[in-house]
């Protein structure tokens, strides 16, 4: 769009938050503000380019309270926002990655001056004022992708002293689950441990989690926050690292079974597994399909821990092409189940 109340250059794409979760000038509402003045960190052009900059291109800093109430940077991640930027590729269903409309390449010159420009004019425009350096003890934490909903998972914490000299340190470890939002609803488990470290030595220390440690707290979206923190004997170091993942539910597996022409009944299958050592109380199906299928909802009841269940629906076509069936599982005990298939309809 034209943006006549910006300077010249600014117009063109321009990007919103369709759902913002706080308000703007006494609106709920975020944008728009220009995507050249985004990717340049020019956060003072309007309308709500701080918040929208975050979001796609931020630094996390990690800060600590001292004893007399200041607060000491003791790390730096710069590299932790802003990844897979994505939207529909045209024709298809496939990803298009579009990070780089938003943000110049991670780690190049140009990335890191939008980043300080924007930090400039923001609340602590001196964070990068000061040459912060990394401590000579560096925790990295990771998990394994695609965690199911149910099992027992492990966290590795990597230790590794990049020093020449031994090293000791006290590291504490706090498991917490967190809404959607990133907001933490509370902590499920703690843990701490010594680690004694040679001389550019590394370690790991593996934290195993059962499914009865966390599934009930568990909240909307199944996200978790891991949080490692400890300091240095021998320097004084603080040490500090943060890794939020979330547990993957099941898919609904959708089967067409047979020709789908228009007026003729077919059948699909949808096949559900429930992965949690606990039966799924009073569970319904819904289902629908432009073209497909109207609404439809399907009363299950109960299904058993672990078990795995096959539902068949009739429905009839009623329009030719490419349609998509979508059905989605309603539980207490588990959400954010979906299952969605592309279905090639004929003409009678």
């Amino acid at each position: 769009m034209s943006r006549s109340d910006l300077p010249a250059g600014f117009g063109g794409w321009q990007v919103i938050d369709a759902t913002p979760q706080e308000t703007s000038c006494g609106l709920y509402c975020c944008g728009p503000a220009s995507l050249v003045a985004i990717r340049n960190g020019m956060v003072y052009l309007k309308y709500d380019a701080p918040f929208i900059f975050a979001e796609v291109n931020s630094d996390k800093v990690y800060w600590q309270r001292q004893p007399d109430g200041s607060f000491q940077k003791v790390l730096v991640q710069k590299k932790a926002v802003g990844h897979k930027i994505s939207t529909k590729a045209v024709g298809s269903d496939e990803r298009e990655d579009i990070t780089e409309s938003y943000k110049f390449s991670e780690g190049t010159d140009e990335e890191r001056i939008a980043v300080e420009t924007a930090c400039r004019h923001g609340s602590r425009p001196d964070t990068y004022a000061d040459q912060w350096t990394s401590s000579d003890v560096e925790v990295t934490v990771h998990t394994d992708d695609g965690i199911v909903m149910g099992s027992d998972f492990t966290v590795t914490v990597g230790v590794a002293n990049v020093s020449s000299e031994c090293r000791s340190l006290t590291l504490f470890s706090q498991a917490a689950v967190m809404y959607y939002t990133g907001v933490a609803k509370g902590t499920f488990k703690r843990d701490k441990c010594d680690v004694l470290l040679e001389p550019r030595e590394e370690k790991e220390v593996k934290l195993v989690f059962r499914n009865d440690d966390y599934l009930e707290f568990l909240v909307d979206q199944a996200a978790m926050m891991f949080t490692v923190s400890g300091r240095v004997k021998e320097t004084g170091q603080a040490i500090v690292n943060q890794h939020s993942f979330r547990l993957r539910t099941p898919d609904l597996r959708i089967t067409p079974v047979g020709d789908a022409v228009v007026g003729k009944a077919m059948k699909v299958e949808i096949m559900l597994t429930n992965p949690l050592p606990k039966s799924l109380k009073s569970v319904v199906l819904r289902i629908e399909g432009p073209g497909l299928q109207n609404p439809r909802k399907v009363n299950i009841g109960d299904v058993p821990r672990h078990a795995t269940i096959t539902v068949t629906e009739n429905l009839v076509p009623s329009k030719p092409g490419p349609r998509k069936l979508i059905a989605s599982l309603d539980s207490q005990q588990l959400t954010q189940v979906h299952g969605v298939v592309e279905v090639m309809v004929r003409e009678s």
